[in-house]
């Protein structure tokens, strides 16, 4: 009896079949991972971390935040300016620990440059920066300045305080505000016991708060005064202390914006944004932004031109976002701030006082 020996075509069907049957029970991980590819811009695709800004921005800064992070890296340490755009840097040697200020179009940032130990103006458009200065003392730190730095409307002028602290290191003293020309790096000193409530189109707006005496109604008085940045003034009214308090003025120093409350048995009623009118010195209207329910305004941080605020808005659970303002109407709406929230497990204390600065905001 003859046997029939295999011909080439069933042995390549024996070595087929082995094959798959390896590959069908073989564990996935044995393999290499599969690959999708994806073909023009990906949504998904993360943006760069941030980076240090060595040169010229290629689109003005929105804001910039001051991270909570514990992994020790240089984006831990630094202000995070954020573009337009979406693009996030550092500035060299501007650590958070010092305040920063932006100007309203975002193309200037001014902070406490700690290798130089002066405050340094950085025209982000063209990459140059400007040291103020050496008579300009050091602040005491963002957590505890009694005044951040502070760009006129048109980022000429910077407002910077001179607090100390006390020899125990215990407590702020606040200083004399001084106005620095950013071009030429004039300083003038503006007089003792006035706050800073903002800058207007004519100059610096500040505020004197004093108790009224026999005023009924009130238990302190204001008074308002806008100063040009070579110190003279240009214009001066009375306010109610209530009113004069914690007032924000408007590009045109004509209107002040103050956040209403009132304080009952179960803690603060938000009760709106009062406008007053800086001639008359009396309220003008009641704006009641149309918040989500339970939210409501915990601190105004500008005016975005005559017609809207800028505001820092709080949650019914702790919640911090920030919103436009239309005085109009008081329609609200999310300006999308992006700041990142420390992490779960993160052994740093969040920090107190200005965690947000704004630029372009719109």
């Amino acid at each position: 009896m003859r046997m029939r020996v295999p011909g080439p075509w069933t042995y390549a069907a024996a070595v087929l079949a082995v094959v798959t049957a390896v590959w069908v029970t073989a564990p996935a991980w044995s393999g290499p991972p599969v690959r999708f590819v994806r073909t023009g811009t990906d949504p998904l695709v993360p943006t760069p971390g941030p980076r240090a800004l060595r040169g010229p921005a290629p689109a003005p800064v929105r804001y910039a935040y001051r991270p909570v992070c514990d992994d020790g890296g240089e984006a831990c340490k630094h202000w995070i300016l954020v573009s337009t755009r979406g693009e996030r840097w550092w500035l060299p040697y501007g650590f958070g620990e010092a305040p920063l200020a932006l100007s309203r179009d975002g193309t200037r940032a001014a902070y406490w440059h700690q290798k130089k130990q002066r405050y340094a103006v950085v025209d982000l458009t063209r990459g140059t920066t400007t040291y103020l200065p050496q008579g300009i003392a050091a602040p005491v730190g963002a957590d505890r300045a009694t005044q951040p730095p502070l760009f006129s409307l048109d980022g000429r002028h910077l407002l910077v305080a001179q607090d100390r602290l006390t020899p125990e290191a215990e407590d702020v003293v606040p200083g004399t505000l001084v106005v620095v020309d950013v071009t030429s790096g004039r300083v003038r000193r503006l007089p003792r016991g006035e706050r800073a409530a903002g800058w207007t189109a004519r100059g610096l707006a500040l505020m004197t708060v004093e108790p009224a005496g026999r005023s009924p109604g009130h238990v302190t008085s204001g008074t308002y005064v806008v100063r040009s940045p070579e110190g003279a003034v240009v214009s001066r009214a009375a306010l109610p202390g209530n009113l004069a308090e914690q007032a924000v003025p408007s590009p045109s120093g004509e209107t002040l914006a103050t956040v209403a409350t009132d304080v009952t048995p179960d803690g603060l009623a938000f009760r709106g944004v009062v406008l007053t009118g800086t001639r008359a010195g009396a309220p003008v209207r009641t704006v009641t932004p149309r918040l989500p329910a339970g939210w409501r305004v915990g601190e105004i941080l500008r005016w975005e031109g005559e017609d809207a605020l800028v505001a820092e808005t709080r949650g019914p659970h702790g919640e911090t976002a920030h919103h436009l303002l239309g005085l109009a109407d008081g329609s609200a709406s999310p300006l999308g701030f992006d700041v990142p929230p420390p992490p779960d497990d993160s052994l740093t204390v969040p920090p107190e006082g200005t965690r947000l600065v704004t630029g372009r905001v719109r």
